[in-house]
C-alpha cells in the first residue's frame, strides 16, 4: 500500500490479501487524481471477482466520507468491468489478452501473472502502457520455473531466497507463515494438513517448485515392493502361472512398436489390493506377434483395458470382438492421463498395491514427470529412453488398475458372452456354473 515505486513485483502465498490491497490501493490513488488504472485477471471471472473487490472499496469509502466531510465519491459509476470516478479516474477489469491489453495506457497491474496464458506477449504489449510515467506492480503466487514471473521473480531475488540483483524492480515476498505472524487468521496446521508437500511449498512457501517433477519417489515405490509380487507370469508355463495366480486377472496394455515398449502388466486383485502377478514386455516385436501374445493371455483374465490411442484403436476393436465384455479401450488425453496418474499413486500411498522388484518397473514408475503448463495445468509425461521407453511400465499398470477398478462381472457382459439378450429377473442355468467355475454367477 505504502510501496510508490513505478515497478513493484510481489511473489506471495494464497489468500493473503494482497488483490484486496492492490484494489483498495488503485481505488484510492483515483480518487486522489485523475488517472487511469488496468487490472488485468487470469480469466473474465477472475477479472469479475477483482472488480468486486474494488466496488466494495468505493462503497467503503462513500460510507465514510461524510464523517470527514468529503465527497470523493459521489458520482461514481460502476459498470461489470468498469469503475469512473467523477474526476474523470476510470478503473478497468480486462481478462488476460494481448490484444486487448495493447489498446489501454495507465498504471497496471497484473494479478495471479504465473497463471497467465500468453504472459509473454501480454508483458511485452503492456509494458510500453506504462511510459509516461505510470506504474506496473505484478502480483502472483509461484507456477513452477518456468514463464515470464518466474523469469522476473528471479531477476529481483525472490526464488530460492537469493539476493536481489541491481533491478528497478522494488521485491515483496510473503509466505502464510510470516502473514499468520503478522495477523492473518488462518489454523496453518489445518491447512497444512490438508496438501502435498508440493502444494504446501508452492501455495503457501511462496517456492517455485521444479514444473517437472518426479511423480512417484523411489521411497513410495519401495514402501510398495512385495517378494510375493511377481513380473514372471510364465505365459507359456501355465502351471506355474496357475500356482501364483488364483484369483481374478486383470491387465493393462500400452502398446507400442518400434520407439517406445508395448507393456501387458497383469495384476490379481484380492480384497481392495492388487498384486502383479506379471509383466510382458515386447520391444520392437511386429505387431501381429503382439496381438497373438495377448489373444492367448485373454481367456485367463477378467478384463484387460487397452490404450487405443493411435495404433492401439486397430488392436482394440479386434480382440473386443473376439473376446466380448473383457476388453476396454482407454484414449490417452491428457484428463484421462492425469486421472489415472493420481488413482495409482493414491493406491500406492494407501498401500493397496504390492509391485516386483523389477529394474525395468521401477525405472518406469521413475521417470514419470508432472509438469505444470502455463495454464496451470498438469502434465505427466517423460524423457524417451532407449532401455526402458516411456514410462511404458507405468501406464500398463495404471491401465490394469483401471481395469480392476469396477466389478468383474454383469448381466451385460454375460449376455455377450453367451450370445443372447438376458432379460430382467431370468436366472443363469445351474448347469452353467461348472462348466464355467468363477464366470457364471
Amino acid at each position: 500500500m505504502k510501496d510508490s515505486s513505478q515497478l513493484k513485483i510481489v511473489v506471495k502465498a494464497r489468500q493473503t490479501g494482497y488483490s484486496f490491497c492492490a484494489a483498495l490501493r488503485a481505488v484510492l490513488e483515483c480518487s486522489r487524481r485523475k488517472t487511469t488504472w488496468i487490472f488485468l485477471s487470469k480469466g473474465e471471472r477472475q477479472s469479475r471477482l477483482l472488480m468486486e473487490k474494488v466496488c466494495e472499496h468505493v462503497q467503503g469509502i462513500g460510507m465514510a466520507a461524510p464523517l470527514i466531510e468529503h465527497d470523493f465519491t459521489e458520482g461514481v459509476t460502476v459498470k461489470q468491468l468498469e469503475v469512473r470516478f467523477p474526476n474523470g479516474s476510470v478503473i478497468y477489469g480486462l481478462p488476460a489478452n494481448p490484444e486487448t491489453a495493447r489498446g489501454f495506457s495507465g498504471n497496471v497491474t497484473l494479478d495471479e501473472f504465473a497463471f497467465h496464458r500468453d504472459a509473454e506477449k501480454i508483458y511485452t504489449a503492456l509494458y510500453p502502457s506504462i511510459t509516461r510515467g505510470y506504474s506496473l506492480e505484478i502480483i502472483s503466487t509461484p507456477n513452477g520455473q518456468n514463464g515470464k514471473f518466474y523469469e522476473l521473480a528471479k531477476a529481483a531475488g525472490l526464488v530460492g531466497g537469493g539476493l536481489a540483483l541491481p533491478s528497478a524492480w522494488s521485491a515483496h515476498r510473503v509466505t502464510l507463515w510470516e502473514a499468520f505472524e503478522q495477523g492473518l487468521k488462518v489454523d496453518v496446521a489445518a491447512l497444512r494438513s490438508g496438501v502435498d508437500d508440493e502444494t504446501w511449498q508452492q501455495e503457501y512457501c511462496c517456492e517455485f517448485i521444479s514444473t517437472a517433477s518426479q511423480w512417484i519417489g523411489p521411497e513410495l515405490w519401495q514402501s510398495c515392493v512385495s517378494s510375493e509380487a511377481t513380473s514372471e507370469f510364465g505365459m507359456r508355463n501355465s502351471e506355474s502361472a496357475t500356482r501364483v495366480a488364483t484369483g481374478d486377472l486383470y491387465a493393462g496394455w500400452d502398446i507400442a512398436r518400434k520407439r517406445d515398449l508395448s507393456v501387458i502388466w497383469i495384476a490379481e486383485l484380492v480384497g481392495d489390493v492388487t498384486w502383479t502377478r506379471g509383466i510382458i514386455t515386447f520391444r520392437n516385436m511386429p505387431t501381429p506377434d503382439q496381438v497373438k501374445e495377448a489373444r492367448a493371455l485373454l481367456p485367463r483374465l477378467r478384463r484387460m483395458t487397452i490404450d487405443m490411442s493411435g495404433m492401439g484403436l486397430a488392436i482394440f476393436e479386434q480382440l473386443a470382438r473376439e473376446f466380448p465384455g473383457k476388453v476396454e479401450g482407454v484414449s490417452f488425453t491428457q484428463p484421462v492421463k492425469e486421472a489415472m496418474a493420481v488413482r495409482v499413486k493414491d493406491r500406492m500411498e494407501k498401500r493397496l498395491m504390492r509391485l516386483p522388484d523389477s529394474d525395468e518397473a521401477r525405472a518406469g514408475f521413475m521417470s514419470l514427470k508432472r509438469a505444470v503448463t502455463s495454464t496451470g495445468l498438469a502434465r505427466f509425461d517423460a524423457e524417451h529412453d532407449s532401455r526402458y521407453g516411456h514410462a511404458d511400465h507405468f501406464w500398463a499398470c495404471a491401465l490394469a488398475e483401471a481395469a480392476a477398478e469396477r466389478p468383474s462381472c454383469g448381466w451385460s457382459e454375460c449376455a455377450a458372452v453367451f450370445g443372447k439378450p438376458l432379460g430382467l429377473g431370468v436366472q443363469m442355468p445351474v448347469d452353467l456354473m461348472p462348466q464355467f467355475p468363477g464366470e457364471a454367477r
